[in-house]
């Protein structure tokens, strides 16, 4: 079927991203996990694999599930695949998006919330306390150690809102380092694109975060030699043993309420109100999209918000022209 998807008379984007996603059903079945004969059967074990699969690092969400078994969907109607089989593995694609809606549905309730009580405001004066709670705590205490990390956590991605799978893998001293001057930066590979992205210089108090979080309670003017000594070292476990993949988001939802992806919307939308003609292609350098498509949803706020601004400043200049008064609604 594949050669006939190949010559298929659709955008050359499309084609990649159906021969992506059918590279990861293919991936399922190579794991004995789910059948290759396409239909209904295979859509649901392919679904659940994707859902729960045995390696937690392999999950998705049903959004990013529903999209490997639409390029499957397109490899078997281009490749002559029975009529019946395809309308029954599209019922498990629109399962896989009603999933999906109501995860978006819930998310933005939290986002809601957290705007609500300060935003980004909210987040900074969180960190302030878990630092002052921290030092209230005994040196060294396991209590001291995860009022830190949640502190710490939350306040690398307030400077740069990173995914949680690229967040873990982290090690001083390559892809998080610490200049000689107190500046700490870091530059990663991307999990999810494979293309590279940078925090530059991270803001000033956040360095001073994590010198606080590597000391451990130690003397301030230990900080270099702590440095050298954890060279290798996961920056979250501050060992060699590698944190696990949802860390982050516990971390995150303790301090904040909210999963550490949600900051990544919210730091978008903050951008969007800041500058709507031209946040679009900022949001997609900033979040580390490898495609216009991987953040289409950002890039429509972006520009009906534009679009908001530009009529209401042609609507005030018709209506001085006419002599009505104006209004600013923001």
């Amino acid at each position: 079927m594949l050669r006939e998807l190949e010559v298929a008379p659709i955008k050359p984007s499309s084609r990649k991203r159906y021969l992506a996603s059918i590279d990861r059903c293919a991936a399922i079945v190579a794991e004995g996990l789910a059948s290759e004969e396409l239909g209904f059967i295979a859509a649901c074990e392919l679904s659940e694999a994707f859902l729960s699969h045995p390696n937690e690092s392999q999950r998705v969400k049903p959004v990013t599930a529903a999209n490997y078994i639409e390029g499957l969907l397109a490899l078997g109607t281009y490749g002559g695949a029975e009529k019946d089989s395809l309308i029954a593995m599209r019922v498990i694609l629109d399962d896989l998006r009603d999933q999906a809606a109501l995860s978006e549905k819930n998310k933005q309730e939290r986002l809601s919330s957290l705007m609500e009580r300060g935003g980004f405001g909210h987040v900074a004066d969180r960190i302030r306390t878990l630092r002052e709670r921290a030092h209230d705590l005994p040196a060294h205490s396991a209590a001291r150690r995860r009022c830190m990390q949640q502190a710490v956590v939350c306040a690398v991605i307030l400077n740069k809102p990173t995914r949680k799978g690229d967040l873990v893998t982290w090690c001083i001293g390559n892809q998080i380092v610490r200049d000689v001057d107190g500046t700490w930066r870091a530059t990663w590979e991307q999990e999810k694109t494979g293309g590279k992205t940078e925090t530059g210089v991270i803001w000033p108090e956040v360095c001073d975060i994590l010198d606080e979080w590597i000391l451990d309670g130690r003397p301030d003017r230990l900080v270099h030699l702590r440095y050298q000594d954890l060279v290798g070292c996961n920056w979250l476990t501050l060992s060699e043993k590698q944190a696990y993949r949802n860390l982050p988001t516990e971390l995150t939802k303790a301090a904040i309420g909210v999963p550490s992806h949600d900051l990544r919307t919210f730091a978008a939308d903050y951008m969007r109100r800041h500058d709507p003609a031209r946040a679009a292609d900022i949001i997609a350098t900033h979040l580390g999209h490898g495609t216009k498509t991987a953040g289409q949803a950002y890039r429509a706020d972006c520009t009906g918000a534009a679009a908001q601004g530009i009529w209401q400043d042609a609507r005030n200049q018709i209506a001085a022209r006419s002599g009505l008064p104006t209004r600013d609604h923001g």
